[in-house]
């Protein structure tokens, strides 16, 4: 369903100038949670904030089911209460007045969402599903990790396609992203999607199958160049006339995630070491949040070349069906971009320092995330070496403000990546005991997925 702007008009509706669609990159999630203060420190809305763009972003009346920062700061015995904790707090989302003034949100990009989820999943079905889980997950003995997964996207999903609970506007609950999107025609879209469509498994789990190394062959690339070229019809169907410019975010290259590195952490710690590596590959990589599965060199040269080319032929789909409208399509490039920060295969003259009084205080990196009284170690991303940190999130910000100023004739200032520490909580006060409480993370990272 698409609602007709006259019948936006009704209840007073303006205009967006941007508004963002996509996954949990563009929500703002870290370390496997998201709240206000993370929602606060995403990439869109760093952006938006930068260039001066006004945007109605998400504001969370709490987290959605659990802290995992603040579970891990609590230690092993937060595991206990997790279930009560859980239950609490859905019940709150579940049954409490929405507080929410906007009848929509700019910022409509849903964790987990998928390229079709953009196009089909809605906040009603998301509400009765939540209402599902959190009924399967009361009536079980123990913790039901299926119905806690489903449980935390629907309830998210929820609150983010459909602030008022379809009693302020009924419609609202039964658009999805792109449904939103086409009925408010904002002047600009930025895209992130595409993660959920192997990416994220096969960096967080190693999960992958031999058909994923060939671009010919990988299911989830051709799906994603499916779907790219169902975007950029959709979007040249209902918003050719209104729709200005969109900005399209590529996937990252996976040999950069720092939830990918070495089985031993000896072999990538050493600074030495990486310089002597001067950008090629480790002879071994391993999945580094407590799950080790092993990845061979091979294996991840394939896959760094199956994303190069779903993201190429991702973006000459689009750029084809747009080809005939004025809507202006400008890319992100992401994957080239994190090179600028890697510093597991390049060394510390690729980190982001952290000083006070010109006295180094953190070396922020793509390597896996470590802590201890001792030690500080990664940074770039939270606690699951997958989702990116304030200055993680700052960094694909700032990819989007030169992409901005390059397609608009701008010229707005970089954000200052060493400012933003000062915004992050994680990495002003990691947990000292993270290391020995890594295993916390793998009871929750495979329902995921």
């Amino acid at each position: 369903m698409i609602l007709p702007p006259n019948h936006l008009a009704l209840v007073g509706y303006m205009r967006p100038p941007v508004m963002a669609i996509g996954d949990s990159m563009s929500n703002g999630v870290r370390s496997l949670t998201i709240c206000d203060e993370l929602a606060a420190l995403s990439p869109v809305q760093q952006f938006a904030e930068a260039v001066g763009l006004p945007i109605t972003r998400p504001v969370y009346p709490r987290e959605v089911l659990f802290d995992l920062e603040a579970m891990a700061r609590k230690g092993i015995l937060s595991l206990f209460s997790l279930q009560s904790t859980v239950l609490k707090n859905a019940k709150t989302w579940l049954t409490a007045k929405p507080k929410a003034k906007p009848l929509f949100h700019d910022n409509v990009a849903c964790a987990g969402a998928d390229w079709s989820d953009m196009f089909d999943r809605r906040g009603g079905e998301a509400r009765a599903e939540a209402q599902a889980a959190f009924a399967q997950l009361q009536a079980s003995d123990n913790l039901d990790l299926g119905a806690l997964a489903r449980l935390w996207f629907s309830v998210n999903d929820a609150f983010l396609l459909d602030p008022n609970g379809g009693t302020a506007f009924a419609e609202t609950a039964q658009l999805s992203q792109l449904e939103q999107v086409a009925s408010r025609l904002p002047e600009r879209l930025l895209v992130n999607i595409g993660a959920n469509e192997g990416l994220f498994r096969f960096g967080m789990l190693g999960a992958y199958d031999s058909t994923d190394f060939d671009f010919a062959t990988c299911a989830c690339a051709r799906e994603i160049v499916r779907q790219a070229q169902r975007l950029g019809e959709f979007l040249a169907t209902h918003l050719r006339n209104d729709l200005k410019i969109v900005y399209f975010n590529t996937l990252v290259r996976p040999r950069a995630v720092p939830n990918l590195a070495p089985y031993r952490d000896q072999d990538f710690i050493s600074n030495t070491t990486r310089k002597a590596l001067a950008g090629k590959y480790y002879s071994e990589y391993s999945t580094k949040v407590a799950l080790r599965a092993p990845i061979t060199p091979k294996a991840m040269k394939a896959y760094d070349q199956v994303i190069k080319a779903a993201n190429d032929a991702a973006v000459a789909a689009i750029q084809a069906e747009l080809s005939g409208t004025p809507i202006k399509l400008v890319v992100v490039d992401l994957y080239t971009a994190i090179d600028r920060y890697d510093s597991k295969h390049y060394g510390d003259s690729r980190a982001i320092e952290i000083r006070k009084s010109g006295r180094l205080v953190k070396r922020v990196t793509n390597l896996p995330f470590a802590c201890s009284v001792l030690k500080f170690q990664g940074g770039m991303t939270g606690l699951d070496n997958m989702h990116p940190s304030a200055i993680g999130y700052g960094a694909i910000a700032n990819e989007m403000i030169k992409a901005y100023n390059a397609a608009e004739g701008a010229s707005i200032p970089l954000i200052d990546l060493p400012g933003l520490y000062r915004k992050d909580s994680l990495l002003r006060s990691p947990p000292k005991s993270w290391e020995p409480l890594n295993s916390l993370i793998s009871t929750l990272v495979p329902f995921f997925m």
